[in-house]
């Protein structure tokens, strides 16, 4: 796991959040566990709404405040209760979390939507600025939602650039693997960033699974049920199983003695 492509991408979104939050002395990343909604709130100024319930239907209705129309139809979608929402789009990007979760489930939460936003979000817009830095003002502007011109759009797509991201609101059946890899993803980054591989591996080789699997969950914050899988991802890469059919035909070879 510590080395697959998915990791690596994940050490890549930590670069760039790193890279994000220097300047910004009131955020404290060195201290555990970390506050990931003061990281979204005042780190990257991305507004935070605490809803419950909260639900598809809940959080579009309070969009609709937001734009001043409230009159708005309700999309036709099968509405379903939610942990969190990461909203894409006008009038502005904003991150919904479902009130009254657990410390450790809030933080999990709010750290899966984040990087969401880093992948499908802030990735896309670098993209747009090392092709078109000219328009830096524009795009900052479109990502924001604040308004976006036809003319910037249209050199976006004539570079070959991926568009502007829109919202992830299929599950179930509904979901085809694109979705499946940037959820798993953002489950990936959300674990890192509470609880860093770097940090966390040492302490396995210095005590035990249970131990470890206390340190995640009251010292780092990660959700019990994360801080299981966890440990055993890293307990696998320390020491790999052998393989089973390459054991099977090993027996079967006769001994060099």
């Amino acid at each position: 796991m510590r080395d697959s492509p998915q990791m690596q991408r994940v050490f890549s979104m930590m670069a760039a959040l790193n890279g994000l939050l220097a300047e910004r002395p009131e955020v404290e990343m060195n201290v555990f566990p970390r506050n990931i909604e003061r990281i979204i709130v005042y780190g990257l100024e991305i507004p935070l709404r605490r809803m419950l319930p909260l639900t598809i239907r809940e959080a579009f209705r309070y969009l609709c405040i937001l734009r001043g129309n409230v009159e708005s139809a309700i999309p036709r979608i099968t509405d379903r209760q939610l942990y969190g929402l990461l909203h894409i789009g006008p009038p502005c990007n904003i991150i919904f979390v479902r009130d009254k979760l657990s410390p450790q489930a809030h933080n999990y939460v709010l750290a899966h939507e984040l990087g969401h936003f880093l992948a499908d979000v802030y990735r896309i817009q670098q993209l747009w600025l090392r092709s078109l830095p000219e328009q830096k003002e524009a795009i900052g502007r479109a990502f924001a939602w604040s308004e976006c011109d036809a003319r910037l759009e249209l050199h976006a797509y004539i570079k070959g650039l991926p568009p502007r991201p829109q919202a992830i609101i299929s599950r179930g059946q509904a979901m085809n693997s694109e979705t499946v890899e940037r959820e798993i993803q953002a489950d990936l980054f959300a674990r890192e960033l509470i609880a860093p591989w770097d940090v966390v591996a040492p302490v396995f080789q210095s005590s035990d699974k249970l131990k470890l699997i206390t340190l995640l969950y009251e010292e780092f914050g990660l959700p019990r049920r994360i801080a299981e899988s966890y440990s055993a991802d890293i307990e696998r890469y320390f020491f790999p199983q052998p393989n089973a059919i390459e054991g099977l035909f090993a027996s079967l070879l006769p001994s060099s003695d």
